[in-house]
């Protein structure tokens, strides 16, 4: 069977993801007020070390100026009263010594104003240069983000519905790429859904207006066919009744030819009217037997089928379902239409389609098999996928298996396609016998 379109996915849902840890926005801005606050304390904490340690200086050059000046003054007074030599060398021993100890604590004294100044310069240049690396940092990467998240947004609205690639961030901005990426599967698998329902439309709208127009045209060639019988009968009336009547194949004018061949197209154009009366769209109690005696009626002139051999096994003692008959029979017709496509490349009047039913697991279901062509994992598992198709150009949309899951899952049942061993597939559906009302109206 070829596909039109993914295996729907009737497992267990996945479990979630396992949350990950994220950073907010909120959370940066707050460290960066931190940063801020812890260089702002840095820089006040080495402010009064700078400034208790500078005082501790000055009050010991201050005493070493004063030691040097009061010894200058008894320097001074000893040689104004004439003192010996001996006191004189001493105190300008002493002198030189406090001079030299004035000398040394004022180059301390700078050389720590310095030290320190650099000091306090560097960790204040180091904070902020730090900080403002990491702001620049930070509002590039936002920038260049917001940009990502733009720049998607925007192919979006150009019709984008791929996945895209997620932020690597766990902040809000990552959840807004997330959330955007999300949005864009989302509106593609709606889409994908609106193309599904926009084909059943257009396909109801169509079997009514062939509908309509075979009921005219049988109207129309059904007064010809019923004169050409009623002729014929008279003719034959007349000539059986005429005394002596001639044998009939003597003179070539047999008339029972004409008789059965309209009396087949009175058959055929009574069992295309009854093909073209609208279907009750109605959700009620229906034979899925009869849903598919139906559409192998409906496609009893199909050309795909001319050269397929369609057999059939129902269960005759196999109870209703309450559904939609018309979209039953519609979701079973694309299915034997892809069956048919599928043995397309047979040799010709090999191709084989059985179609069974049998009450199983609470509920009914039907199966359709084909020996064509089969299909691989990597089709199977996209098969019910809308739009997917391997027909070639023109012949396949990838919206007949699609139509055919919306259908059943309408119902409350389920669709599965499975590969046959020694080629083909097999398409099976089920349908509960409990369903009271729709899943969602058709």
């Amino acid at each position: 069977m070829d596909a039109a379109a993914p295996l729907p996915n009737l497992g267990v849902p996945l479990p979630p993801a396992p949350a990950k840890r994220r950073i907010s926005l909120r959370a940066f801005g707050m460290l960066a007020i931190l940063g801020l606050i812890v260089l702002a304390t840095v820089m006040v904490t080495s402010a009064l070390l700078f400034r208790g340690a500078v005082q501790a200086h000055l009050q010991a050059l201050e005493e070493a100026h004063s030691r040097y000046g009061a010894l200058q003054q008894q320097r001074l007074e000893a040689a104004r009263r004439g003192a010996d030599s001996a006191k004189l060398e001493d105190l300008d021993l002493q002198l030189r010594d406090a001079w030299q100890q004035r000398e040394r604590q004022l180059a301390t004294t700078r050389h720590y104003i310095d030290g320190s100044t650099v000091t306090i310069a560097s960790l204040a240049w180091l904070g902020i240069t730090s900080i403002g690396a990491l702001a620049l940092l930070f509002f590039s990467r936002l920038a260049s983000d917001i940009a990502v998240v733009r720049a998607r947004a925007q192919a979006i609205v150009e019709g984008d519905r791929s996945p895209g690639v997620p932020l690597a961030r766990s902040d809000e901005l990552g959840e807004l790429s997330q959330a955007v990426n999300d949005m864009a599967l989302a509106l593609g698998k709606r889409e994908q859904e609106l193309a599904v329902e926009r084909r059943n439309v257009m396909h109801q709208e169509k079997l009514a207006t062939i509908g309509s127009m075979a009921a005219g045209v049988i109207r129309e060639i059904g007064n010809p066919i019923a004169a050409i019988d009623g002729y014929a009968r008279a003719i034959l009336e007349t000539r059986t009744s005429a005394p002596p009547p001639l044998p009939q194949e003597e003179d070539g004018s047999d008339v029972r030819p004409i008789l059965q061949e309209t009396a087949r197209l009175i058959a055929i154009t009574r069992e295309i009217s009854g093909l073209a009366a609208a279907p009750a769209a109605q959700w009620q109690l229906a034979s899925i037997n009869e849903i598919v005696a139906q559409t192998l009626g409906v496609l009893r002139y199909e050309p795909r089928l001319e050269d397929v051999k369609v057999t059939s096994e129902l269960d005759p003692q196999l109870p209703a379902v309450m559904g939609y008959a018309d979209r039953l029979v519609q979701m079973l017709s694309n299915l034997v239409i892809n069956a048919a496509d599928a043995t397309a490349s047979l040799p010709p009047h090999t191709g084989r389609i059985h179609i069974a039913t049998r009450q199983v697991d609470g509920g009914v279901e039907l199966t359709l098999d084909d020996n064509g062509c089969g299909m691989g994992p990597e089709v199977v598992a996209r098969a019910f996928e809308p739009l997917f198709t391997t027909k070639p150009a023109g012949r396949g949309t990838g919206l007949g298996l699609p139509l055919c899951q919306s259908v059943v899952r309408a119902h409350g049942g389920r669709i599965r396609l499975d590969p046959l061993d020694g080629g083909g597939t097999r398409a099976t559906v089920w349908l509960p016998l409990d369903r009271s009302e729709p899943v969602h109206p058709l």
